[in-house]
């Protein structure tokens, strides 16, 4: 496959064109052949069938008419026996044997008669007398075998049950049809006798036998031929043993190929029996052959006889007569493909592949620099049109080349002051450097106080917020020791109130001792005891009234003194609340101060990040200011090398392309501008660079040589 993609690669356009050309032409061609012959093989395929059709539709009507005639004259045999046997038939069943009279004449065994017609007509003749139930025995006959000439063999036989003459003669009726006795081929004539009651009492039979007729049938049968080596045959389509066996055949006469199978395995033998009628294709192998070949049978059944009339042939045989004819359209195609293809191979060259050829020279002589050459051609169609696009590439590369000489001294010039500008812009990128490393610092030492502010004020913020805490802790104590004295006062109040009651009850025992005493002192000498008794209980009274005042001005002392300092105990609560706002205010204070110098630290830090920033980029245009001596340099070195390319271009005229040299720019040492620079350290605040930042200090480094100026250019316009 790769050898012949690089022959394929290897060839010109004319002759790609020209293969290609002659395989459509020969696919095309080829396929116009095989479908004729392929149209060519289904009508001969067809005929074949059609002339098979029409042969076994002869040799149906011949054996038709032969069966016909031989049938009339069977016919005719019949009713000349029935004629002999006219009378009056009776039967006499007494004996062992059954015995059949004419006109009381016994029939058994009297051949007389029936010799005289079987000598006048030729034809056999038998008469049976019907016996039991049902059963017919032969009583005499003509019929002989090779065994008995003299007919013993046949006499006393019976009418098989079987036998299709069997059940006609039972329902009343004669039969006629083929029959094969002893050997012999007959058609055969039974005709029921019957007695003067109607009854069936024998049977007269006739045979005519055809087998000289049969065999004259079957060698004329064998006799035809289909095609080259196809044949005729017949198969025996009764049922039983013999069904499928050859009645005809060329070979195998007599042998039953019910069994036989194509080369598919199919039975196709018995399919021709079931279907009796039609066609079939099927392929066969010879003995000797390795490969099957295509074979078709067409076939009829004969009713009469029950016979399948078939004919089969070979369909190469027939269709052979299209292979000659296929070679003959392929040779006259392959010859007027050749010829066509050497036209076209011809035409190509001359109206294509020379035109290319012309093109293709002027476009090596352009590439060589030579811008003279032009192709004359008068053609319009779209090889004239490359041609002339070639002379139109020619005149415009020759407009290019002097003005890109024209240009090169202008590019030179321009290096030059490039050049130049490069060195002023070096000197203020040094000076901007310098102003921003100082400004850097300062900013560097602001940062660290104001950071130092931000710190202190973060540590009284958090001090501030503690004191307020434990004054709110406080203030919480002081009122729950206000609520406390508050219940103290009242337990007071509610003691003195009690002391009130006791003081009562003292004075109401004093009073009761009191009346005691004077009652006892009425009763005389009986109430002295009960006088002492009441002198004690006021005694004890008037030492409980005495105790209750003396309790009452304590606990009058003591609420005095609680209340004294429940008000002292509010106040100091009143004192703890104004305390703790004035607390909150200063926390308030403190937290806008570190808010405030967080603040400022930040504006500091992206002061600081914007001097960082502001220096970075003076960095890179340092960086810059190089890279564009650099460039100032090789634009002077590329305008140089293009004034010696374009001096290889051969313009019309015999003249080169040349331009004068230019005048050098005043040089600049690489690395001055980055040398001149100090690198400010940055701020401890400092964030990293910007993505654009970033992005403009990697763009010069990724600038490829070729495009060097116009990076620099593009640099120029950043800064």
């Amino acid at each position: 496959m790769h050898i012949g993609q690089r022959f394929w690669r290897r060839q010109g356009l004319g002759t790609k064109l020209s293969i290609t050309n002659f395989v459509w032409v020969a696919s095309i061609l080829g396929l116009l052949v095989l479908g004729i012959a392929w149209d060519v093989s289904k009508s001969l395929q067809s005929r074949m069938n059609s002339d098979m059709q029409q042969g076994i539709r002869t040799l149906y009507n011949f054996i038709e008419s032969n069966d016909k005639e031989l049938r009339q004259r069977t016919q005719f045999l019949a009713d000349s026996l029935a004629h002999s046997l006219q009378g009056t038939l009776s039967l006499d069943t007494g004996g062992s044997e059954p015995v059949l009279r004419l006109d009381g004449q016994p029939l058994n065994g009297n051949d007389a008669q029936l010799q005289a017609f079987t000598r006048s007509t030729g034809a056999v003749a038998t008469v049976f007398a019907a016996q039991g139930q049902g059963d017919f025995v032969r009583i005499a006959t003509t019929l002989k075998n090779d065994k008995d000439d003299k007919g013993g063999a046949v006499l006393g036989s019976r009418l098989d049950r079987a036998h299709p003459a069997y059940a006609a003669i039972q329902a009343g009726q004669s039969y006629m049809g083929l029959a094969h006795l002893f050997g012999r081929q007959y058609m055969t004539h039974y005709r029921p006798l019957k007695d003067a009651a109607g009854a069936t009492v024998g049977i007269a039979f006739v045979g005519q036998d055809f087998s000289q007729l049969l065999e004259h049938f079957k060698d004329s049968i064998r006799a035809l031929k289909v095609g080259q080596t196809g044949y005729y045959f017949v198969l025996n389509a009764e049922d039983g043993p013999q069904r499928g066996q050859l009645v005809v055949h060329p070979a195998m006469e007599g042998k039953n190929i019910s069994e036989s199978r194509d080369g598919d395995g199919r039975f196709f033998i018995r399919d021709m029996l079931d279907r009796k009628q039609g066609s079939i294709a099927y392929p066969w192998t010879n003995p000797g052959e390795e490969q099957p070949r295509d074979k078709l049978v067409v076939f009829s059944h004969y009713a009469p006889w029950n016979w399948v009339i078939a004919t089969s042939a070979y369909v190469d045989e027939f269709v052979s007569e299209t292979r000659s004819l296929i070679l003959q359209f392929a040779l006259m195609g392959l010859g007027a493909v050749l010829l066509l293809s050497a036209a076209w191979f011809w035409l190509i060259r001359r109206m294509i592949v020379r035109p290319l050829k012309q093109a293709s020279h002027m476009a090596y002589a352009i590439a060589d620099g030579d811008l003279t050459l032009r192709v004359h051609s008068d053609r319009h169609d779209e090889i004239g049109h490359l041609l002339e696009a070639m002379n139109t590439t020619s005149t415009g590369l020759t407009r290019v080349v002097g003005s890109v000489n024209e240009q090169a001294h202008s590019v030179a010039l321009a290096s030059a002051e490039i050049a130049q500008g490069n060195q002023d812009l070096a000197a203020r990128t040094e000076s901007e450097a310098s102003a921003l490393e100082q400004t850097a610092a300062a900013m560097e030492e602001l940062g660290s106080t104001v950071a130092h502010n931000a710190d202190h004020a973060q540590s009284a913020d958090r001090i501030t917020r503690e004191a307020q805490r434990v004054v709110t802790e406080g203030g919480q104590a002081v009122r729950k020791v206000v609520q406390t004295m508050q219940g103290i006062d009242a337990s007071s109040k509610k003691i003195a109130d009690i002391i009130g009651v006791i003081d009562g009850i003292a004075f109401q025992t004093n009073i009761l001792a009191l009346n005691a005493a004077v009652e006892a002192a009425r009763a005389g000498e009986h109430g002295r005891g009960f006088a002492v008794v009441a002198e004690e209980v006021r005694a004890l009274a008037g030492r409980s009234a005495e105790a209750a005042k003396e309790i009452k001005q304590l606990i009058s002392h003591s609420v005095a003194e609680i209340h004294t300092g429940n008000q002292e105990a509010a106040f100091a609560g009143e004192t703890m609340e104004q305390a703790m706002e004035e607390i909150r205010k200063v926390t308030q204070l403190i937290s806008d101060i570190s808010h405030a110098s967080a603040e400022q630290n930040s504006g500091v830090a992206q002061v600081a990040e914007a001097i960082t920033h502001i220096d970075q980029t003076t960095q890179k245009n340092a960086a810059l200011v190089e890279e564009m001596a650099g460039a100032a340099a090789g634009l002077r070195h590329q305008s140089d090398q293009l004034v010696r390319v374009v001096s290889i271009f051969r313009l019309p005229g015999g003249s080169n392309a040349q331009a004068q040299a230019a005048p050098r720019a005043p040089s600049l040492a690489p690395g001055a501008a980055k040398a001149s620079v100090p690198q400010a350290a940055p701020p401890a605040v400092a964030k990293p660079a910007t993505p654009a930042a970033s992005a403009a200090s990697a763009k010069p480094a990724a600038a490829k040589p070729i495009a060097m100026a116009s990076t620099a250019d593009d640099d120029w316009d950043n800064f």
